[in-house]
């Protein structure tokens, strides 16, 4: 069994991944879990995947097909593949290019999830990164991306959104937009669009693909998104290779990978995880933080219906199973 997950940051993809690779592992075993392989080797988010990150950078975001991707790229994605259990595996910065990836990496099902706009903006803000300074100093070029977005030509009122984007939240926002209206373009079969409103429809979702029985629901504490770094209620062995990534580190910082995608490989990246069987009880370390809101804006409303009307049409129409 192979399922991939697409869907922008802060969108409920953890959950979602951890929830399906804990039931893969209680069944089968065991999982192999690719955690944003775009910009980490491994589920423990803490090295760094420079293989996967210069590709990213320097593909476009919105193809369709393998053709449109480097041959290299296309050796990447198959990567992920290689593994003969079962796997989960995760995209938050894939969603233009899901069809080619998936035509790739020939999952049994992909889930696609949606998230309100307003609701993403005040995760992202939450946090220490954005859709276009991802963390760690690695940028993302905004200029590039609106040049390939009008050549695409995906998006209708095109000039009166760009005329409307005068901040750093107002590119999130929009990259929100492009990157859900690729994804709810989709062509590939087998596809389970989500609304993370409607999370609990996973529990349905997984009984259809893996276990009528199943009964676990996935607003457990077991699954809360950020326990899939952890050993606990999977556990892992890092393989984490000090002089290699030392190396790519290198590469990266004297702009060699930047310039002239000179990285060193590696066979495979991604995680085995099995069940841990070892009670721990789940305690949350975080503070209660302050209540943050986004100002509604002309622009926020209207992508925001715009994509929500977008799912309703992909939902009768029978892709959400």
């Amino acid at each position: 069994m192979r399922i991939t997950i697409f869907g922008v940051g802060r969108s409920g993809t953890k959950a979602v991944q951890l929830y399906l690779s804990y039931l893969i592992a209680q069944r089968e075993n065991k999982v192999w879990i690719n955690y944003e392989p775009y910009f980490w080797e491994n589920r423990f988010t803490n090295v760094l995947n420079y293989e996967g990150y210069f590709h990213h950078m320097h593909s476009p975001h919105i193809v369709r097909t393998v053709d449109e991707i480097s041959r290299s790229h296309v050796r990447f994605l198959k990567k992920l593949s290689i593994s003969k259990m079962s796997s989960t595996t995760k995209f938050i910065r894939g969603n233009g290019r899901m069809d080619a990836i998936n035509a790739i990496l020939q999952p049994d099902h992909s889930i696609a999830i949606i998230r309100d706009v307003y609701q993403v903006l005040i995760s992202v803000l939450k946090t220490d990164w954005d859709f276009w300074s991802v963390g760690f100093g690695h940028h993302q070029n905004w200029p590039a991306f609106i040049e390939e977005v009008r050549k695409k030509d995906i998006i209708d009122n095109f000039d009166w959104c760009l005329s409307r984007i005068n901040d750093r939240i107002d590119q999130n926002a929009f990259y929100w937009y492009v990157m859900n209206k690729s994804l709810l373009t989709s062509k590939w079969p087998n596809t389970h669009f989500i609304n993370y409103s409607e999370i609990k429809i996973m529990e349905e979702i997984a009984r259809n693909i893996l276990d009528p029985a199943i009964d676990l629901s996935i607003n457990n504490n077991l699954f809360t998104g950020d326990c899939i770094h952890e050993n606990y209620p999977l556990q892992s062995t890092s393989e984490h290779k000090f002089l290699f990534h030392k190396m790519n580190g290198l590469l990266y910082k004297s702009k060699l990978l930047e310039k002239y995608g000179l990285f060193i490989p590696k066979s495979k990246y991604g995680s085995e995880a099995g069940m841990n069987t070892v009670f721990k009880k789940i305690q949350s370390a975080r503070q209660a933080g302050s209540k943050l809101t986004i100002e509604k804006k002309d622009l926020y409303e209207y992508i925001n219906e715009d994509i929500s009307n977008m799912f309703e049409k992909v939902k009768w129409g029978k892709k959400l199973t």
